[in-house]
């Protein structure tokens, strides 16, 4: 009992003897930043005592315990703190060139790839990228905030002692990214708040470094409320409608991880306001991360209240882990709905804001008239600009009798310039909204303002057999003329060269002539200080050349936003209602493209395949009558299919192109398309190629492997470093996806992998093939071997352990799904990849990417080979630039 009560007595003395995790006060000037632990709880904080109390009132049992029994009393090991804040940090100002170039230099980070980089004390000096010496400072934090704005772009660090290991929240705001212990999360660039990631933190001394993309940073560490808990913040809810019948709608609710083993077989059960519940299994959570999970909410008939309470809890078996409740507007039929649908991309969530076509008259505000008023209501598609809602945008129309008014989420409040991933949620978005209202197809139409504007544009020029005109306001029309950090080159070496052609897609001024069809309406405010006028201007002047259906008008005496006539101005929508998409034009066809994964058809006409492949290529072609033939001009163009619909089928035709000799066909075949390929400069009949080959079906570059329900398996078969870097290269990448696209990604380790069960989805190995299982099962047969220390690119050798490589893969067994690889030879090769930005737009990557460690040193003088595989993925006619033949 004796010793029991000794036990106790100890327990209790450790609990509440106060200390802290790290010194407040700096010993020395030089001494690198410290952190604090909070002092509201100092009861989590204990380590040690120095001596033992002394205790007066101490019973005679226990001072005869021997000093051996007392020996043997076992110590309660130390607790992190609750909270651990920071008091100073030590900053740089920007030292690296970042842009929207594929490959960044940063001294700072070329040191964290290399593994060189130490915790900096003041006065420590980095050569920047332009030979400047930038020196690291003290800097203070104040109310909790530490202000950045003199070094935006630079970097923040910080160090701290933890008395264990174990998981905390990291909730900072502010930054592009952090590195935690050498490596990489996710940042809070926007600074939402609302973006906290468990992170591992080390026994003994820890090492946060933060690259700052605002003018004010803030950062704590904190003890998650539960080891696996539901956010209360991002989640997809939609509204409810009082006139719909029952059904199933989906939602999603980020779940956290924060337990140090990973959370499999575990469901989430939905139940509103008590009525049937659902269960939808959740994924493979992996210890220390989060996703965004979705689940099915049945919703009853005859909803009467105005806000209805959404039960949602997770269990693992019969164990309840997390449970929330939440509220779920119910509103009329006529009102602004938000609705959600389930994205082919990565199986997330997303969301669009509908405004409803009202009674079929004019509206009253506008006294717009549709020529059509007895047919089904056309649709705006309306692309609101970055930092507003779809649904405060949706607001800023009025209901209209002849187009329902649909407003994609972009998937976030700054889509990604309604580029790549926010461009196929305007077109889900679409496909959903048809499915729930009556649209007719004719009377489709694109608009936005600002970057929507430019959205609308990309929207336009992506999809031109979809929508009937395109309005914009304020809108600007391509990276390189707004927006910055797109690379040029004076005289680009052929490496440079093909990290230009990647980009081509991104070039929406020189695909404007797919609006040849279109109507188009631009309106600028004269004083738009924001976004210049001339930005619609080059628009113009672009159209003027050959568009017969275009409008320009330039507001007097406002800038950037005048009101809710921004974008539903009278006339703007006047010229929306008098168009629709007409037979006419499918009699002619002007096509632009660069990627043929994501345009390559226009009504009957499709660009199988190019000479260059993500150059732009381009087809005029003309559909005659008597006699029956096609005749035109391509540009880049290798391989041509022409469908069915464009001439009547067992009539024979002709195809004339380049001026070329007349291909003669007897009809259209049974398969209800013919094919034609320009070889030796001629054009020729060819039967259909491959379906493994490239093609629309699947045509390549890195973007396109990060759709179709999207996989990342990260690898344990290497060793610790290898396996660590691994694993947080696949969060990371998950998670600045989730982020900056609002985006659901699995990650999982090569140990839980089943290429069977996974044969429909596209996925991302990360390793090579000493370090990721999953890599014997997907890339045994690609020309591209990488191992530890070596890799072969078909007969080329390379050795070293510092190359680090990307590429893309068709996946063995399907004929439109794809794989790709991040990696290297190396640990050092590995890093290199750490932050390649794929996600972001302007910003792209060919089949195939290999550069060394000096990359981000160097720059572009660091990638060793880029470009793409060959039409049939292999190796021997891949279009691939190599450095050393260069130099």
């Amino acid at each position: 009992m004796a010793a029991l009560r000794i036990g106790w007595l100890l327990a209790l003395l450790w609990a509440f003897f106060p200390c802290t995790i790290a010194a407040i006060a700096q010993e020395r000037a030089e001494q690198p930043p410290a952190a604090v632990a909070s002092p509201d709880d100092t009861a989590e904080q204990s380590s040690e005592p120095e001596s033992e109390p002394h205790d007066d009132n101490a019973n005679a049992d226990d001072a005869a315990i021997p000093e051996s029994a007392e020996d043997d009393v076992p110590k309660p090991a130390p607790e992190l703190p609750k909270q651990i804040t920071f008091s100073e940090f030590v900053t740089i100002p920007i030292v690296g060139s970042y842009g929207r170039a594929a490959i960044h230099v940063d001294p700072v980070d070329a040191a964290i790839v290399a593994g060189t980089f130490t915790m900096p004390s003041a006065g420590d000096e980095v050569v920047a990228h332009d030979g400047r010496t930038a020196r690291w400072r003290k800097a203070t934090v104040r109310d909790g905030v530490l202000p950045t704005r003199s070094i935006r772009g630079g970097y923040a660090a910080v160090e701290f002692d933890a008395p264990r290991a174990g998981v905390m929240m990291l909730e900072a705001t502010g930054h592009a990214a952090v590195y935690v212990n050498g490596e990489p999360y996710a940042g809070d660039p926007y600074a939402f708040g609302d973006f906290a990631l468990p992170v591992v933190v080390r026994k003994g001394p820890n090492t946060l470094v933060f690259h700052v993309a605002q003018s004010e940073l803030t950062a704590k560490l904190a003890m998650p409320a539960e080891p696996i808990d539901l956010c209360d913040r991002r989640t997809t809810l939609p509204t409810l409608v009082r006139s719909e019948s029952s059904g199933r709608q989906w939602a999603s609710v980020c779940v956290v991880n924060a337990a140090d083993k990973p959370m499999d077989g575990a469901v989430l059960v939905a139940e509103l306001d008590g009525n049937e519940p659902t269960t939808t299994p959740v994924a493979w959570l992996d210890a220390a991360s989060r996703r965004q999970c979705r689940f099915e909410v049945a919703v009853p008939d005859s909803l009467e209240q105005e806000i209805a309470e959404l039960s949602v809890q997770l269990f693992d078996g019969d164990k309840l882990l997390a449970d929330k409740r939440y509220e779920m507007e119910v509103v009329g039929a006529s009102a602004i709905q938000v609705r959600t649908y389930k994205s082919r991309v990565d199986g997330s969530v997303q969301s669009y804001a509908v405004l409803p076509a009202v009674g079929r008259k004019a509206n009253r505000r506008t006294e717009t008239v549709s020529k059509n008023q007895d047919e089904a209501p056309g649709a705006i598609v309306a692309l609101h600009t970055d930092g507003m809602t779809p649904r405060d945008f949706a607001a800023q129309y009025t209901g209209k009798p002849w187009a329902h008014v649909v407003v994609p989420g972009g998937r976030g409040l700054y889509p990604l310039d309604w580029e790549d991933w926010s461009r196929i949620d305007a077109g889900e978005a679409l496909n959903d909204a048809q499915q729930h209202f009556d649209i007719e197809p004719r009377r489709v139409y694109a608009t936005g303002h600002g970057m929507g504007g430019h959205g609308a544009l990309v929207l336009a020029t992506m999809q031109p057999d979809r929508f009937a005109a395109v309005a914009t306001t304020a809108a600007w029309p391509s990276l390189w003329t707004y927006g910055g950090g797109m690379p040029s080159y004076r005289n680009p070496s052929p490496v440079q060269a093909m990290l230009l052609r990647a980009t081509t897609a991104s070039d929406t001024l020189a695909q404007l002539r797919n609006l040849h069809a279109m109507g188009t309406f631009l309106l600028h405010g004269a004083d738009d200080q924001d976004i210049p006028p001339e930005q619609s201007r080059q628009i113009v002047k672009t159209l003027a050349d050959w568009h017969t259906d275009f409008a320009y008008y330039e507001q007097a005496n406002v800038g950037n936003w005048w009101g809710a006539e921004t974008v539903d101005a009278p006339a703007v929508m006047q010229f929306l209602a008098d168009r629709e998409l007409s037979d006419r034009a499918s009699t002619k066809i002007s096509l632009t493209t660069s990627d043929l994964g994501t345009l390559a058809t226009s009504h009957w006409a499709t660009i199988a395949a190019q000479q260059e492949q993500f150059a732009s290529s381009r087809i005029d072609l003309e559909l005659n009558d008597n006699p029956l033939s096609i005749t035109g001009t391509t540009e880049n163009v290798k391989r041509l299919v022409i469908d069915k619909s464009a001439v009547p089928p067992k009539e024979p035709f002709v195809v004339k192109l380049d001026g070329g000799r007349p291909v003669m066909f007897r009809g259209m075949p049974a398969a209800g398309r013919v094919w034609l390929e320009k070889r030796d400069n001629r054009w020729r009949r060819r039967f259909s190629p491959d379906k493994s080959d490239k093609g629309p079906q699947r045509y390549g570059g890195m973007k396109a492997v990060f759709d179709h329900d999207v996989l990342l398996v990260y690898g344990t078969i290497g060793n610790a470093d290898e396996n660590a870097w691994s694993r947080a290269k696949a969060h990371y990448d998950a998670a600045t996806f989730a982020y900056r696209a609002a985006g659901s990604m699995e990650v999982i380790p090569d140990t839980e992998f089943n290429a069977n069960q996974t044969k429909d989805r596209n996925v991302v190995v990360y390793g090579n093939v000493d370090t990721n299982r999953a890599w014997a099962a997907l890339l045994s047969t690609t020309p591209v071997q990488v191992f530890r220390g070596r890799m072969k690119v078909a007969s080329r050798p390379m050795q070293g352990n510092d190359l680090g490589f990307l590429m893309v893969r068709p996946r063995a067994g399907s004929n439109t799904r794809l794989v790709a690889a991040v990696g290297g030879t190396g640990l050092a090769g590995m890093r290199t990849t750490n932050r390649l930005r794929y996600f972001w737009a302007g910003v792209a990557y060919p089949d195939f990417l290999l550069l060394d460690s000096n990359a981000l040193a160097s720059g572009d003088i660091g990638i060793r080979a880029v470009g793409y595989f060959a039409e049939d993925w292999g190796i021997d006619d891949a279009d691939i630039a190599w450095r050393d033949l260069a130099l």
